[in-house]
């Protein structure tokens, strides 16, 4: 694909200004002053000191009888905890979700038909070799994002910041979805709006707007009519990347991967000859596979 300009002039970056973490305990564990993490054991912990003087579980320990004593509890704790995975994925519950959705006023979750009915999951990308960006054309998408938010945070950060924000008065209702979409569709994602926005609401203006670019494609309408017609979604998506405070909330990067597989899955739906139409899809895969840690989603990953 051939390098092209910023797609949307109203969230370009002028001045890129880079802040480098400094990681001393790192540094420590290379330079093999302190254990690297990865061999501590659980069971070695400095901090945590014992506070009782209990008798570990010997092998005749039977872990489903119920405690009967103090002792006996402390014991099905001690052994819980060595057999206790490093990490631990919990399911989410689609009805805990829905009462959390009422309780904040928002549509719950909705059933899908057609093609979004599948798992995203299974997503593949199928689309023609014309259609995939090269590494030249993502290294320099990159690299103005990064410059965009750099940007960003420094704004965040300068003297001006609050006088600026209290001029900003935009009143939207993040509990009526039919006004976000109109608002949305009708204007352009600047970025003084965006930063008045505190950032649950752009969490919630991101749910929407994967939502709505799901709609967009299971919509029985041409591909070029559905692929114009969401040009103001890619753009809000990508104006709320480059404001959105990190690190984010792990539902956050689960909204962000759904939105990367429509992405893909509308790219897919296009014809080789469809150049100029795939930029904004792959942008967003681009944006989100590389700067959002999803590579396994990306289209160039060694």
């Amino acid at each position: 694909m051939p390098e092209t300009s910023h797609p949307w002039k109203c969230v370009k970056s002028t001045v890129a200004e880079v802040f480098v973490p400094i990681g001393c305990s790192k540094n420590r564990e290379l330079k093999g002053e302190i254990e690297p993490r990865a061999t501590r054991s659980m069971d070695t912990d400095v901090i945590q000191k014992q506070a009782l003087a209990v008798d570990p579980p010997d092998e005749y320990f039977d872990p489903d009888l119920q405690p009967e004593t103090g002792e006996q509890y402390l014991q099905k704790v001690i052994y819980e905890r060595k057999h206790c995975p490093a990490v631990v994925v919990a399911k989410p519950s689609p009805k805990r979700r829905h009462q959390q959705h009422q309780q904040q006023g928002q549509p719950g979750p909705r059933s899908l038909t057609g093609s979004g009915a599948i798992p995203m999951d299974l997503v593949k990308n199928v689309a023609p070799r014309a259609l995939m960006p090269t590494k030249e054309w993502e290294s320099i998408q990159n690299r103005k994002f990064t410059e965009l938010r750099d940007t960003i945070t420094g704004y965040r950060n300068g003297p001006h910041y609050q006088e600026n924000l209290q001029k900003t008065h935009i009143y939207l209702n993040f509990e009526n979805r039919k006004q976000l979409h109109d608002y949305c569709a009708k204007n352009q994602p600047f970025v003084r709006i965006l930063l008045s926005m505190p950032q649950r609401n752009l969490e919630i203006l991101l749910e929407y707007l994967h939502e709505w670019l799901l709609e967009e494609r299971n919509e029985e309408v041409s591909v070029e009519d559905r692929i114009h017609r969401k040009d103001w979604i890619t753009q809000w998506i990508y104006a709320i990347l480059a404001c959105i405070i990190t690190p984010l909330e792990p539902y956050v990067h689960s909204v962000l991967r759904d939105i990367a597989k429509v992405c893909i899955a509308m790219r897919n739906d296009l014809a080789a000859e469809d150049e100029l139409k795939v930029l904004p899809l792959n942008l967003l895969i681009c944006i989100i596979s590389k700067n959002f840690n999803q590579l396994d989603l990306g289209d160039n990953v060694e």
